[in-house]
């Protein structure tokens, strides 16, 4: 199985490289960007299954990388973090797309879980778009049958049957 991989986004050193160490160590294959502008030229050139971005960073903040990051790349599942935590900053992030929103500091067993949701989420997406796409060719199957003119023939050859035997 693939390694995932996560993107932390933080301008400051040592909160980039415990979170770095911690993702590491529960086997995920992590990188890194000090803002908003470096984790887009990431995620231009890399698969990355989760983006952990700090809100407040310079020249381009969390919130306008997790809009810029879904368009980039839809599936990405990004959880922001802030140590200046206001709840409204938090609803907005969700509704705009974000998987969470975490208040620094937090417990290496809280964002544990919450990256183990956004994955288990990411593959439950997966899955739903691989079974409407096959639903899809089966239907194009089953109409490919239906409109065979041998099924027609035969469904007209029943038809007679069951009128001439009353």
């Amino acid at each position: 199985m693939d390694k995932k991989v996560i993107l932390v986004v933080d301008n400051e050193e040592t909160t980039r490289e415990t979170l770095l160490k911690i993702l590491e160590r529960e086997g995920y294959q992590v990188l890194a960007a000090v803002d908003g502008q470096e984790a887009l030229e990431v995620i231009r050139e890399r698969k990355v299954n989760i983006i952990i971005s700090d809100v407040c960073m310079p020249r381009m903040d969390g919130n306008k990388l997790l809009k810029m990051a879904k368009t980039i790349l839809p599936d990405v599942e990004i959880i922001l973090m802030t140590g200046h935590g206001k709840m409204e900053m938090g609803l907005e992030a969700l509704k705009e797309g974000a998987f969470d929103f975490i208040q620094k500091p937090f417990t290496k067993l809280a964002l544990s879980k919450t990256v183990k949701h956004a994955l288990e989420k990411q593959a439950m997406a997966a899955e739903i778009r691989f079974l409407k796409e096959r639903l899809r060719e089966l239907v194009v199957e089953i109409m490919e049958i239906v409109d065979d003119p041998a099924v027609h023939r035969l469904e007209y050859s029943r038809t007679l049957g069951a009128n001439s035997a009353h």
